[in-house]
């Protein structure tokens, strides 16, 4: 029986208005057991280890809702930020990461910003060895001290360009148009094999999944990348198992640009005439929606996910949170393998949704206990319940971190300010003191744990090292950007 008592400074549960003090925390078998004064804890368990500074903020572990395990930021392979559609088009500079160096190392910088748990939309090395891939990037988190959720993804329309495609397609002068058209598979494999599939991951990962490190959801890659029949079969088969359905959804005017050529109407209001808005189904990015989809989405149950770095820097537009707060939406905060400064600073991506918010002046702000929530109850979605209920309470799985109070208040801050609004305003990765993930710790001081890092980062080089010398990486990509970039603009200029 592992056992211990963790004495913090201050508490927050992740629901309530304001920090707790003299709370302490009894961890039994990975389970939140007590909370309260230290005293009552240490005489119910006596020998229970204890754990205790007064610089601690302790909260629950955050939700990283929506990644993709690179483990390398595009822009190392020379792959610069700029508009989605363009960007997607110059990922083929990037090299094949096997899955489980990646994982592990994006797992490891997680935990050390107080991530517990991360959705994990998986971009395949190979399409055929997709549940092998997905098997390591699994073991790679769990190595790394993080839960995942992995998200197989399914395609079977408009690769490459939404809309158009053979008007484009046309527009390109030789060997482009043929090179660009060979790269065009839209459908890898039928949704009865996909269904499939997802059986195998889940078999194969039977043991980290009974023991609570692992989920697995439905993965639509975006809405203009899949058909109705898939999406419907998808909803069919996730209410039969029990499973939930995520996919990216209007991140760019384009993709919206794409339902209203399609359907005369926006995604969400599509979705919902055909019956798959719901519960069961959550959405990434979701910049661009009205105030129609806004109250179909919080009538159905379904969940938001945003990812405002990668907003940013994909250049697509910054999501609604204060309309979505208002109506009581259950939103999440992804990093999407875009952190501001490519490093996994999940704290710093809290104050960037903060902040990133699409109004301005005098009413455009949101409450910072808002963005808290995000980050860990309102982000844990029903599939990571399963894992982790992103609160501190009795009963609970252990998924805690705990964060340097004096980190957040230096040089200097007057007395008696709202911890939880200072780590809004100041929280970094460099703040974190120790994470656990069902009671085992994943991050904390020492050489132990640094050095597990600097292990994991050198494990990714080598790899990235040896796929270089076989394939540099460097690609003409330009007149082909330059054609997309082109295309797009006029295709809303008309």
């Amino acid at each position: 029986m592992k056992e211990f008592i963790v004495v913090p400074g201050c508490l927050w549960d992740g629901v309530s208005g304001a920090v707790a003090e003299d709370r302490a925390v009894l961890v039994r078998d990975g389970v939140v057991r007590r909370i309260g004064p230290k005293a009552e804890l240490v005489k119910e368990a006596p020998g229970a280890q204890l754990l205790e500074d007064a610089d601690w903020l302790m909260l629950p572990a955050f939700v990283n809702a929506h990644d993709h395990g690179r483990g390398m930021s595009p822009v190392s392979f020379g792959t610069p930020d700029q508009a989605l559609e363009v960007w997607l088009q110059d990922l083929n500079k990037l090299p094949a990461i096997p899955h489980y160096d990646a994982c592990f190392y994006d797992g490891v910088r997680l935990a050390s910003a107080g991530v517990g748990t991360v959705l994990h939309s998986h971009n395949p090395n190979n399409f055929g060895d997709i549940c092998q891939e997905m098997i390591q990037a699994a073991r790679g988190y769990r190595d790394a001290g993080v839960r995942s959720i992995l998200c197989p993804l399914y395609l079977d329309q408009n690769k490459r360009i939404y809309y158009d495609r053979d008007k484009f397609i046309e527009s390109l002068p030789e060997p482009l148009r043929t090179n660009f058209a060979a790269g065009i598979r839209d459908r890898i494999m039928t949704i009865d094999e996909y269904l499939e599939l997802v059986e195998r991951i889940r078999d194969g990962l039977r043991k980290e999944i009974d023991e609570g490190w692992v989920e697995v959801q439905l993965h639509p890659n975006g809405g203009q990348w899949c058909s109705d029949e898939a999406l419907l079969r998808m909803k069919e088969y996730a209410l039969a198992h029990g499973m939930y359905i995520h996919l990216h959804l209007l991140e760019t005017q384009y993709q919206a640009e794409y339902a209203r050529r399609t359907w005369g109407k926006s995604f969400i209001q599509h979705y919902q005439d055909i019956g798959f808005l719901g519960p069961w189904v959550s959405f990434a990015h979701a910049v661009w929606l009205d105030e129609e989809d806004l109250q179909l989405i919080a009538a159905s149950g379904a969940h938001l996910v945003t990812n405002p770095s990668s907003n940013l820097r994909l250049r697509s537009g910054a999501f609604n949170m204060r309309r979505a707060c208002e109506l009581g939406l259950a939103c999440g905060i992804g990093l999407d393998g875009c952190a501001f400064d490519d490093d996994q600073d999940y704290l710093r991506e809290i104050r960037v949704a903060w902040l990133n918010n699409r109004h301005n002046g005098v009413d455009g702000g949101v409450p910072y206990l808002d963005v808290l929530k995000m980050a860990t109850s309102r982000g844990a979605t029903e599939a990571a319940r399963r894992l982790s209920q992103g609160v501190l309470k009795e009963g609970c799985n252990a998924d805690f971190v705990c964060v340097s109070l004096e980190s957040l208040t230096r040089p200097y801050t007057d007395p008696g300010l709202d911890p939880l609004a200072m780590l809004v305003q100041r929280g970094t990765r460099a703040s974190v003191r120790m994470t656990f993930v069902n009671g085992e710790q994943s991050w904390g001081a020492g050489e132990a744990f640094s050095g597990k890092e600097k292990a994991a980062e050198e494990r990714i080089c080598a790899s990235i090292r040896k796929l270089r010398a076989a394939d540099p990486g460097k690609r003409d990509n330009e007149p082909l950007l330059s054609r997309v970039h082109d295309f797009y603009a006029a295709s809303l200029r008309k």
